[in-house]
């Protein structure tokens, strides 16, 4: 009889965000090992409405695992506070949904709510513990908060210490980095049970890509740089629509949603070579890659940031052969080092991404060499579900294997 594992998360396909993005080939790669139930919420990323013709008892259906749903959740309603509530309402809506046995239950973040909850299903249901942890999104919290009031610092720390407390009951922690690995066991998880596996493209979406995005367009008069993601605060993209101000004879394409955006079209009021679509499905985000020149990506720096986060979208940038202009710093640089695919800035700098922009408009030729690289790159090391076989195993080997004791 196979070992039952249940899986809770926020995202889930058919949205296309990152941390659905993730879970997705999650589930699937671990159904052919284990029984695998997923708990989330219906589709709401941005917004339910853009899942109005999708059928989900098809769509459901046709997967490997059982899946059960919630009421959608809109991430970006309301401001911090109001978030947090929203988010913690949220994580006790799943735990109820949680219905049936489990020998492993999985909580992957975001929220960062569904560690705790998570946590208390597990022991609810006598199962072992596994938080998988996409971003150290109470980290984030504390760079922001700085050395703000004595108020916020309090809630700031007492959320660390929350967060802590879970990870330290753990059975297992699963960084979706090396820097998010290490910080988990910096911030008290034993690095006995603490391992990482990367973030990646699934088989799917990169075939889809090779397909349907061909080699650098024919060089054109008015080059297209790209960005497609979040807008959020982590991103900080007022640098692009700066560049974009001292670049007229360039286009830029801003697509997606996030609670920056409003700031976002305020800032670029007037120009006329800057275009927000706003969020796209699959099909579009392909068009927008198909069409670039440049693809774009930020992050702000900060200590948690650089030490941690690697942008998802920068394997689809890469498996699109485009060159990348990537703002920021810590080890997302060095993996587009390693795979040679881009120009690499300081982030909130608009001059020095303006020049690196410049330069790549004006050679095709380093555009054509980085894109190469970063799709060959991409191809050789990047296979979400070769990297989830990891996690596959690691639970076999951990927790069902004759013998197996948690350390």
């Amino acid at each position: 009889m196979k070992k039952r594992v249940m899986i809770m998360t926020q995202f889930f396909p058919p949205e296309t965000y990152a941390g659905a993005n993730r879970i997705g080939p999650m589930a699937a790669v671990l159904a052919g090992r284990f029984e695998v139930t997923v708990v989330t919420v219906k589709p709401g990323y941005p917004s339910p409405e853009y899942y109005a013709g999708v059928s989900l008892e098809e769509h459901d259906a046709a997967l490997p695992c059982r899946v059960l749903r919630a009421a959608p959740f809109r991430p970006h309603r309301g401001g911090m506070v109001f978030r947090t509530l929203r988010e913690h309402a949220l994580a006790a809506r799943l735990a109820l949904r949680a219905a049936g046995p489990a020998d492993v239950v999985i909580a992957s973040s975001p929220s960062m709510f569904l560690g705790p909850a998570g946590l208390a299903v597990a022991r609810a249901k006598r199962a072992r513990f596994v938080w998988d942890v996409r971003d150290i999104t109470w980290g984030y919290a504390r760079d922001i908060v700085g050395r703000a009031s004595p108020a916020m610092a309090a809630a700031s720390w007492a959320l660390q210490e929350y967060m802590r407390r879970v990870l330290v009951r753990a059975d297992l922690v699963v960084g979706a980095s090396e820097g998010i690995t290490r910080m988990l066991v910096e911030s008290g998880a034993e690095p006995e049970r603490a391992v990482t596996v990367p973030n990646g493209i699934s088989e799917g979406m990169l075939k889809e890509i090779l397909r349907s995005v061909p080699g650098p367009p024919e060089t054109k008069p008015r080059p297209l740089v790209a960005y497609a993601g979040l807008i959020g605060y982590n991103q900080h993209l007022e640098a692009l629509v700066e560049a974009a101000r001292a670049l007229p004879g360039a286009d830029f394409v801003i697509a997606g949603e996030g609670p920056e955006l409003p700031l976002l079209r305020r800032k670029a009021r007037g120009l006329g070579n800057v275009s927000f679509p706003g969020y796209l499905r699959r099909e579009e985000v392909l068009g927008l890659y198909r069409r670039s020149d440049v693809l774009f990506a930020q992050a702000r720096d900060t200590p948690v940031i650089n030490a941690t986060m690697v942008p998802v979208k920068l394997f689809e940038y890469m498996a699109a052969g485009r060159p990348v202009v990537y703002a920021g710093r810590g080890i997302a640089v060095g993996l587009l080092r390693r795979a040679g695919c881009a120009i690499t800035v300081p982030p909130e700098d608009p001059a020095t991404l303006r020049n690196a922009i410049g330069l790549l408009s004006r050679e095709p030729g380093l555009r054509r060499e980085l894109g190469r690289r970063g799709r060959e790159f991409v191809c050789a090391n990047c296979c979400r579900e070769t990297l989830m076989e990891e996690l596959s195993l690691a639970l076999e080997e951990r927790f069902f294997r004759r013998g197996a004791v948690v350390v």
